[in-house]
This record gives C-alpha cells, structure tokens and sequence, in this order.
C-alpha cells in the first residue's frame, strides 16, 4: 500500500546569492559564481518546538544580559560585572551537560561520520535535518530574513542565529515501542510525541538520550554515534548512525518489549522528473543481521534514461540494519502508514512504489525481559549518494568529484554489513575516546563540550573527502568555498585530532595550487585567484605541525622545498619596501577580514614572525643550515621591529600614507593583534616577542573588546555597520576591533568589510582566549568561552552550531586550542619529545592527548615535596625519550624516578627556563603501558 508524497516534487527555484572568492565571500556581491542557493522555503516540521511551548521559527525572547547593564549611550565597560561567584565556576568540575524540557528543542547534534553529510540527532533522540542528499544550500536552512532590525539576514550573515532552526524531518523515520505486561499494554514513539520525560547528555561524539515514563514499566537508553577514532579517518568517516537501545524493566514482572525501526525510502527525494522509475525495498538477512535496503531502480532495462536517473545528486541507497537475527526478529519491505508508529506486521521482502508515492519499511526485535533485567538493541541506518559537484577550480566546474565512501562500499547495504562486522571494536574504541576526554578528565564538563563540540563540523555538510582522496570544505555550509587559508589555519582540532587530513590539504590543496615562481598560494585552493599574506603564514605554521604530528621526518623531507617556498612568498613581500627582509611586511596585505591593508600590521606580522620561527625548527630538522641563518636573522630583526607598533597598551597599524583610501584598524585595538604567538605556544616555539607588550596587549582585548551584552551595543550603531548578527541582545562577547584612544577614520564606514570590526566571531575569539589561557590569563580567557558557550546554549539555539560566515562554520573549530592550551601540551613525533604543564588544576590533574600513532591520558598530581606525572596509551602507540614537565614555582629536582608499568628505567632530569626535561634511552609504549615520573623537590 502506498501514498501520494505531497514532498516528492516541490523543489525550490532558487535565485543564486553567491559570493566573490577573491574579495570576500561575505561581502554584499550577490550575483556570481561561487556561493550556493538561498531559499525561504523549505520543509517544516515545528511539532517539537509547539509541544515544547515556544515559538516556531525560534523568536527570540530577548534573553537577560550577562554582566551589567549599560546605558544607551553605549560604551564598553571596564568593569564587566562578573561576580567572585562567576569566575569560581569557571573552574568547578561539575557535572555532565543534561538537556531536558524546553532546552531540548533547538538541539541538533551531528551524529553521521566525518565528511559523509550532516544528520542531526534532536534533544529527544529522533534523527532529523538528513542533508545527505548532495543538494548544495546555503546553511543548514536556507532562508533570508529581508528586515531584521534594518539588516537582511542571510544564512551567512546569522539568519540560523538570530531564529534558530526547529527540527525538520525530510521523510519517515524513527523508533518506536510496543510493551505488554499482563493484560496492560502501551505503544509509544520514541521521540516527544512518545514521552514527555526525555533527557539528552551531551558529549560529543556520542549523544545519550534516557527515556522515562512513570505509568511504564520499562525505561529506554538510546547511545547514539557513527564511529569517531582520532587518527583513523576512514573507521571515522562511515555514512551511517549506531542507534544503541537498551531496554530495562523496572517493575515486578515480566514484560514483553517490541522495538521497531522504520524507515522510507527517501531516493531521488529532491528529483523532479523521474517518471520512468521505480522505488524499491528490500528485506535481507545475511550474517546473523536483518537489513532494510532502499533503492531505486529503472522500470524498463533499456530505458535510456537511465544513466540521468543514476547521475542525480539524490540517488544512492539508504538502510536500516538490526543487529542480531533470531525468531523475534522481523522484518518488512512495506508498511502501510497508517500513524507516526510503525511495525512491521508481516515479513514481506520485497515491495516497490511508483515514483512520487511513499514507501516504508522495518525491522523489529522482541524481547520478554524479568524484572530488573535489561537488554539491549542495535540498529545502523547508513546511506549511499555517491554524485556531488562542487566548486573546484575554472577547469572542472560540474564535475562529479564523487564522495570517498564509494571507494569502499558499492552501496549502503555494504555500509551496514561491515559496520556491523566491527560494531564492538568501533563502539569500543568511540566510547573509549569519549571516556579519554571527558570522564578521566578534570577539566570543567562545559570546558570541555564547548572545546570538543566543533570538532563536530567535520561531520556536516561542510568538509567533504572526494573519491580521489582529496579533502576539501567550505567556510560553512554552501559559502566560500576551496578550504581557505586565512580561515583554516585558525582551527587547531583537526591537526591533532585527523593529521591526516591537514597533510592531505598541504600536499593535494595548498601546495599543488602553489605559484611555483613565486611561492604565492592561492588561499581558495584554486578559486580565488589571489594569495593571503595570514593564510601563507598559517600554510608554513600548519606544515610545522603536520611535521609534529608525524611518526618520523618523511613529511617534511617531501615537503620542505614547498615550505621553503611558501614562506619565500612571505620574505619577498617583506623586501619590497627595502633591499633585505626586516621581519616586517608593509605592502599589500589580503587578509581573513576579505580586504587588503596596507602598512606594517600587527596580526599579520606576529604570524610572519611565528612561520619565521617554525620555519627555523624545520630547517634544523632537515639540516638545511643555510636556510636555518636566513630566517633566524629576519626573525631577531622582526622581534625588536615589531615593538615600534606598540602604542603603551596594545599593538597598532602603522598605515602607508599612500593607500589611505584602504581600510585597516589604524589605532585600534583588534582581536588578533598577537595572533602569532598564540600560534606559537601552539607549536611550543617559546617565546616570540616582547612578553611585557603582548601580555599587555591581551589585558587591552578583555579591557576594551569584552562586551558583557552585545544589545546595546548594537543598539547604538547604525544597521549599515553594526556588523551580522553573531552576538545579540542577552549575549556577551570579545568584539573584533575598538577605538579606545581614538584614531578611527570615519571614511572606513564606506567599507562595507567595516561591519566586521563590530562583530563577535567565535574562530577568533577561541584564538585570543587560548592565547590567554597559555599566558595564565585565565579568569579572562575562560570568561570568553563561557561566553560562547552561553550565547550556544541550548536554550537559546543548536549548541553545535556555531555560526560565521553559514552554518558549522569551520574556525570555530579554534576552539580545541583552548584545550591544548589548558592543558600546556607539546609533542613533536620525529623528536620523540612530549610535554604537558596544566594552567588549570596543576595539583590534580587529567586530560585525553593525541600524537602521531595513538592517544591516550595525561595525569599529574602535585604534594608538599613531590610532583607524580603519567602518561597512559589508550590506543596505538606512542615512542618517547624526553618528556617536559613543569614544577611549581622556585621548586627544583632533588630526585626523579622513571617507570614503565611499574619497572623502573634510567633517567636524566634537567631543569631550563622554569621546564624540567626528562630524557632517556628510546621506550616504543603500546596500548595499555603508562609510563610514571616521580619528581622529588
């Protein structure tokens, strides 16, 4: 039986608003060629958000202000208004985040694997968004707001910020329970419509969603993840979900359980002309499993139409796979939808559909369960949509890149099959990470989720894996496109986390697209058609760290000339306005704010001076001695030139006389002012400059840049310039450019990069506040990211999107530099070197760690007259002989022991510059060794 789907061909006709790669892709350019459609239509599910009790469309409520209130006469206060009680919280443990209620209904977590698609799971456990399908939009929903206090608001601008998206459920799909105990019985959903006591415990990647119901005799846990393994990128990159239920009955007698799955069959969904084909499902068991396979398929062999139907973006198969087959499972290619609550009545294998019609299938399993005893059922839900075109360069506009999955699987039937194969090594080794992060830590639990949380834009619709291997993403979804470097290098997640993928974008983006004359690096991999002096340094900065995060050399020995020659690009520019290199770039600048500066500017030369530094280290890593001169003698020039840009209390523009008609920051205080050596602690390159300016010069960003409510603020400013709306009314933030002892020119307005001076972006609030972390600032650089994290709080908007320029915007991902920063750590694989000196909690102290083959935890734990440091291997392997330690202050090594499980192995303790180095001969540590040292003082 099937039924008309009203969705079937209501496809949208798009006017395209796209962006100009090489100016900027947030500008006010509308008609070009490079950005994706935006739409204000779209499918509408708002079931949740009224059962719930708020507003569809997620109006905001005008939420109360962080700190003080301010005036209309709006100037930023000195005094921020937080509380002892306020900072104190910032470093309390605390517990787990536990969604409930209304706090559930905006929530979205992507649950698919890395670059597959974004599926979210919702506050109450059911699947929804399902971008799968290759469509291509702008943000997670593609809609405009043309009058938004006097702003048109785009996808791009924040429209997903200032009215959250409220679940959308594309097609059919779900869970839902059928119980019997004596002559009682109950069917429910599992979902809000199901239950109304729902909880939702929030560490990515895995969700946790409790269901209860006190009229019930049952309680249900759902875990829901695709497997995520730090240093495996293809057992973390599967298209599919584990959905991991367990069953537990609370009363006094036995209780009979059905749990059902179901699911439509949702191909060529977005198609509109498809009329000489056919839906189709199918129900196998095979290896002690029952699968779901949804397909499509043509109704006449030689249909010649054929290969069209197969070339669409939404063709592919989709399955749902119960894990287990015995007599109480059941599985059916149809079922009539008759309710939101589907089971299987009959076990049919195969069932088709006209297209345009609606066709449903399941699986279910039985269970009877005594009282107290719980059982648990697995299903995966994986997908198959091998075709994407996505802007490439000139040359290879419209064509199929096709999705690295296909590599492995011929469709998602195949996906479940081997998933289902390793489901206990896959979910063993996700919930160990999980626990490595965040339950054998000591860090704060908000801490932690809003520092990890990012890491999740690599499972959304904004990074993708080709079929040729090749790693590629937007800024965020569907907007600016070609993996830009002024953008991508401030996110530190995936370097530690996927190293992998960071040298796939050296060796198959930045360096392929590279100027081989001249160094430049086309900052859009191909599409901008010009080169950005911060993206260049961060090229050189993130090739350092791609070496770091390597087992041995090879890396950089098969990439050194390259480097050499990104980094030529930037002393080249340093010589142009004198006959040697100074440290110093003084010409035209293209920069992350979409403009060219002009003049000596502290953001960028602070990344020049870091590249110079990391480039040092990489030429004596390859005995490159000549190299290692040249760039050491610029970078002791740039240490003492950058000082003539520091005006007492921060660092400013000095401007070049002839490009007044430019826009710049002048004598403002900007967010990335030091930007360079944040880098650099990033990469333990020590210091770079003048640590009395710089530290000065973040006190300056929390003193005249912390907004402790962005509404008036706003308020005062003109629509024109008051910047997209990424922190409103109720929301503090870290701005990104003020003015407090003048110097702002008024003709910068006409600019319209101007607005971005008045903004709250998190990528670059992330990269100051780490900064300050690693700078002991901490009360200052924690209260930025509380801040984040209450302006994403789940009562206000999706938690896991954070928003720049669209949806799960890639920057954002700055934030897992918090947590190296937190945690002090350095590691350099080649060297065999590691180091952690914790800036929170140094007396008791633990945290995950990653490093070139296996990760792991850290401990340290300090008393009157002994510090003990751990180091325990979790998964691969980990070689060392020199780990860096740091001792409280004025104590120095009287003793120190070292051993590995226990047995005791010959050390060397030195003390240098406040570090405490402890080397010896060469250990190879293997899963499950921890390696102690014992430091008496």
């Amino acid at each position: 039986m099937t039924s008309k789907n009203t969705h079937q061909n209501d496809i949208p006709n798009h006017d395209s608003e796209e962006c100009v790669p090489g100016s900027g892709c947030c500008s006010s350019f509308e008609k070009t060629n490079q950005c994706l459609p935006v739409s204000s239509t779209g499918i509408q599910r708002r079931d949740f958000i009224k059962a719930l009790g708020l507003a569809a469309g997620g109006v905001m409520l005008g939420f109360p202000a962080f700190g003080k209130q301010t005036s209309a006469a709006y100037q930023i206060p000195i005094d921020k208004g937080l509380t002892e009680e306020w900072f104190e919280k910032l470093y309390q443990r605390g517990e787990p985040e536990v969604y409930k209620g209304k706090d559930l209904a905006y929530i979205g977590m992507p649950v698919g694997g890395l670059c597959t698609g974004t599926v979210y799971i919702g506050g109450d456990g059911k699947l929804w968004l399902w971008d799968i399908f290759n469509r291509q939009k702008e943000g997670v929903k593609s809609v405009t707001h043309d009058d938004w206090h006097g702003q048109r608001v785009r996808p791009r601008d924040g429209a997903n910020y200032i009215f959250p998206m409220s679940p959308e459920y594309p097609f059919a799909q779900g869970f839902g329970l059928r119980i019997s105990q004596g002559n009682k019985s109950w069917e429910r959903s599992l979902d809000f419509k199901g239950f109304e006591d729902i909880s939702f415990k929030a560490q990515y990647p895995i969700a946790e969603i409790s269901y209860r119901d006190s009229q019930m005799p049952i309680e249900v846990d759902l875990q829901a993840f695709s497997p995520f393994i730090p240093l495996d990128v293809k057992n973390s990159s599967n298209p599919a979900a584990f959905m991991h239920f367990t069953i537990t009955n609370t009363s006094k007698e036995e209780v009979k359980a059905e749990l059902s799955g179901w699911l439509e069959n949702a191909i060529l969904r977005f198609t509109k002309d498809a009329e000489e084909t056919e839906l189709s499902n199918s129900i196998e068991k095979e290896s002690g499993n029952t699968v779901l396979t949804c397909s499509a398929r043509s109704k006449n062999i030689h249909n010649f139409s054929t290969t069209i139907v197969q070339n669409q973006r939404d063709f592919g198969t989709m399955s749902l796979m119960l894990i287990g087959n015995d007599s109480s499972t059941v599985g059916s290619a149809e079922i009539p939808v008759k309710s939101n609550l589907l089971f299987p009545e009959n076990t049919t294998e195969t069932a088709t559909a006209e297209f345009g019609e609606q066709l449903c299938g399941g699986v279910s399993k039985t269970v009877r369960l005594n009282p107290g005893e719980s059982q648990k059922i697995t299903f995966i839900i994986s997908w198959h949509f091998p075709n994407i075109e996505l802007p490439q360069n000139d040359r290879s506009t419209g064509e199929n890149k096709g999705r690295h999955y296909t590599n492995h699987f011929d469709d998602s039937r195949e996906v479940a099959m081997e998933l289902a194969a390793n489901y206990q090594k896959l979910s063993y080794l996700t919930n160990l990470w999980r626990e490595a992060f965040y339950e054998n830590s000591s860090l704060p639990h908000w801490f932690l989720n809003r520092t990890f949380i990012n890491t999740s834009i690599l499972a959304t619709e904004t990074c993708f894996i080709f079929k040729d291997g090749r790693f590629w993403a937007w800024e965020g979804i569907g907007c600016c496109p070609g993996t830009c470097t002024h953008v991508w290098h401030y996110a530190q997640a995936i370097g530690r986390l996927f190293p992998e993928l960071e040298k796939n974008l050296r060796e198959k983006t930045d360096f392929a697209v590279m100027d081989r004359s001249s160094g430049g690096i086309d900052f859009r991999g191909g599409l901008a058609w010009r080169n950005a002096a911060d993206g260049q340094a961060g090229v050189v900065l993130r090739a350092y760290r791609d070496y770091q995060m390597s087992e041995d050399d090879t890396f950089l020995k098969n990439n050194w000339d390259n480097i050499k020659l990104a980094l030529k690009y930037l002393i080249d520019l340093d010589k142009e306005y004198g006959e040697t290199a100074n440290g110093m770039i003084y010409g035209e600048q293209h920069n992350t704010l979409d403009a060219e500066w002009f003049g000596y500017i502290p953001a960028i030369t602070s990344l020049y001076l870091a590249a110079l530094a990391a480039a040092v280290e990489m030429a004596r890593a390859t005995g490159d001695f000549s190299s290692e001169k040249e760039y050491l003698s610029i970078l002791e020039s740039g240490r003492k030139n950058i000082e003539s840009l520091f005006n007492g209390e921060y660092f400013i523009q000095e401007e070049d006389p002839d490009h007044l008609e430019a826009i710049g920051i002048g004598k403002g205080c900007y967010i990335d002012q030091v930007f360079g050596q944040g880098w650099a602690f990033q990469l333990n390159l020590g210091r770079l400059y003048n640590k009395e300016m710089i530290q000065s010069s973040l006190d300056s960003l929390w003193k005249y840049n912390f907004v402790p409510d962005m509404g008036p603020l706003r308020d005062s400013l003109p629509p024109q310039i008051a910047g997209r709306p990424y922190a409103i009314h109720g929301d503090s933030g870290l701005v990104m450019c003020t003015w407090p002892l003048g110097g702002k020119r008024e003709d910068w307005q006409r600019h319209w990069q101007f607005g971005y001076f008045n903004e709250c972006m998190t990528g670059f609030e992330y990269q100051a506040a780490s900064h300050m972390i690693w700078e002991d600032k901490l009360d200052e650089g924690l209260s930025i990211i509380k801040a984040i994290h209450e302006r994403y709080g789940a009562a206000k908007r999706n938690p896991y999107n954070e928003i720049e320029c669209s949806d799960h915007y890639s920057r954002a991902m700055a934030s897992y530099g918090a947590f190296i920063a937190a945690c002090g750590f350095s590691y350099n694989g080649p060297k065999r070197q590691l180091g952690f000196a914790p800036k929170i909690g140094p007396n008791d102290f633990s945290a995950a760690f990653t490093s070139a083959e296996g990760w792991g935890s850290l401990a340290q734990t300090r008393k009157s007259s002994e510090q003990v440091n751990k180091i325990h291997i979790r998964y691969g392997k980990l070689k060392l002989k020199e780990i860096t330690l740091e001792l409280p202050e004025g104590k120095k090594v009287m003793n120190a022991k070292v051993d590995i499980n226990g047995n005791e192995i010959n050390a060397l303790a030195q003390q240098s510059t406040g570090k405490t180095i402890i080397s010896f001969n060469q250990v190879d540590l293997k899963e499950n060794d921890t390696i102690s040292m014992r430091i008496s003082y």
